[in-house]
């Protein structure tokens, strides 16, 4: 007789799986747990996928069910924000299951009692939550910190934390340190909890102080069809909003809103030229403050500068300042003349400090760094630069307690770019000495180099001996640093060596 003998494999004939959800609602900080029951399971790895709210996927795999039945555990918590839909499949051989699950996510709100604060203002602050634990030691922390209007920190304003034991936390805050030390203007409140972000902008500002405001435009004389642009800047902000308008000869109003006020503000105004000749009114309105100024569109244009395609322009590295303070103002120019540029400051009564002349051997962008007196009157300041036939001036706001010694941050010594070029041209015998002396004269007036109790000589020339020009030629280069340069010439003028 002949026996067969055949070896049958195992095979899942009518599996089917079920899952099942612990929780209808999983919380925003909770552990997903599906128990995972498959009838007809004859040994082998069940596998699963899940697409996450974001469209992210995660797999994996369950092993070595026992009694057909496990318990699949995802771990997580609400610092993945996941909240919302996730989709989960299953899968065993051929079968598949699909459950749908919900994770709640963290609702985070942030109120304050007003807007705007003063000096002396406690601001009442109210957190709520949808998510807390009520166990204080293991609850999570929500971080509070204080940014203005760029996005930088305040001054000497510590981020703080809090415990999110409760649904509702209400915390009061007192403005006047944030004042003390920070200029009136916007700021932003910053909320983080977990990945929950929420920012609440304010308005702080120094009510005792007197609010100035100063209008600007780019030109006074404007052909028509002309474009208008507006500079207003403002010495203490106490409000949100502010609203200019512009009224035409005959009585035409345009109007603009400036939504969010800053220090310093551009609005420009297109095609209010085009149809009147005459004298137009700018008026805006901040609060209970009002400034005005006039400008005149005429029919042909009049006395304009002979060289037309010559241009400055002036940007400064921000737009209010603290007595003290270094203000840095990048000057550009198109065109290379022979004229000196000229630069001064005028301050908010109108006076104008003494001018400032230098060589500007080549057109093109540098840096002139000027450190702010630390009796500066606040308010609207001017910065004037004159080139040729052409003025420019750009505004700023002094505002603010004066930066103290111990605010002071130490840094690298800055010298502008054209005391460089200056020292290249002399090295290089194509300026005088006393060109290069200005230049030096600039450095120690600005207090890049500071030299005390400085006697300057009785001689109308200054007396540089001819072997410093290898050192000015090595700092041109790049040899040697912008610091290193500076020592060097603060040992020369204190020593007698160099007489300026």
């Amino acid at each position: 007789m002949i026996f067969f003998s055949f070896i049958i494999p195992q095979i899942a004939y009518g599996a089917e799986i079920s899952a099942m959800a612990e929780k209808s609602l999983f919380g925003p900080n909770d552990w997903i747990k599906i128990f995972v029951d498959i009838d007809g399971y004859s040994g082998g790895v069940v596998n699963w996928n899940s697409t996450q709210p974001d469209g992210t996927a995660i797999s994996g795999s369950l092993a070595s069910l026992k009694a057909s039945k496990v318990t699949h555990t995802i771990t997580r918590n609400a610092f993945d924000n996941q909240f919302g839909h996730w989709k989960i499949e299953y899968r065993y051989n051929d079968v598949k299951k699909l459950i749908d699950v919900e994770v709640e996510p963290i609702i985070l709100l942030v109120t304050t009692d007003k807007l705007s604060y003063g000096s002396d203002d406690i601001a009442t602050v109210q957190f709520h939550t949808n998510y807390y634990d009520a166990n204080a030691a293991h609850a999570e922390s929500l971080f509070v910190q204080i940014l203005d209007d760029k996005g930088i920190p305040a001054k000497l304003v510590e981020d703080f934390t809090i415990k999110v034991y409760q649904p509702n936390i209400i915390e009061q805050f007192s403005m006047s340190n944030l004042l003390k030390h920070n200029p009136s203007g916007n700021y932003h409140a910053v909320v983080n909890y977990y990945n929950v972000k929420v920012d609440i902008p304010f308005v702080a500002s120094n009510i005792n102080s007197k609010t100035t405001i100063f209008l600007g435009s780019d030109k006074n004389l404007y052909d028509p069809g002309d474009s208008v642009e507006i500079n207003v800047v403002i010495s203490e902000l106490s409000a949100n909003s502010g609203v200019l308008t512009i009224t035409s000869p005959s009585g035409k109003v345009n109007t603009k809103t400036i939504s969010a006020v800053s220090s310093s503000n551009k609005v420009k105004f297109d095609g209010i030229t085009s149809s009147e000749i005459g004298t137009y009114t700018i008026r805006f309105n901040y609060g209970e403050n009002v400034a005005t100024k006039t400008f005149d569109v005429l029919a042909e244009s009049l006395a304009k500068p002979t060289l037309s395609d010559l241009g400055i322009e002036i940007s400064l590295d921000k737009s209010q300042y603290r007595p003290g303070e270094t203000v840095n103002a990048k000057i550009s120019t198109s065109k290379s003349i022979e004229n000196n540029i000229v630069y001064w400051f005028e301050d908010p009564t109108g006076n104008n400090a003494n001018q400032i002349s230098f060589v500007n051997p080549t057109s093109g962008t540098f840096t002139v760094p000027h450190i702010l007196e630390i009796d500066s009157l606040p308010g609207p300041w001017k910065i004037h630069v004159k080139y040729g036939p052409v003025e420019s001036f750009a505004l700023f706001v002094i505002s603010g307690e004066p930066v103290s010694p111990s605010e002071k941050i130490l840094v690298d010594v800055f010298i502008p770019d054209w005391i460089r070029n200056n020292a290249r041209g002399w090295a290089e015998n194509q300026i005088t000495d006393d060109d290069f002396a200005a230049g030096i004269e600039f450095l120690i007036k600005e207090k890049i180099i500071l030299i005390p109790n400085l006697v300057h000589v009785g001689s109308s020339e200054a007396q540089i001996p001819d072997w410093i020009k290898n050192t000015a030629s090595w700092w041109a280069d790049g040899l040697i640093s912008d610091r290193e340069f500076a020592n060097g010439i603060k040992f020369l003028v204190t020593s007698g060596i160099m007489q300026i």
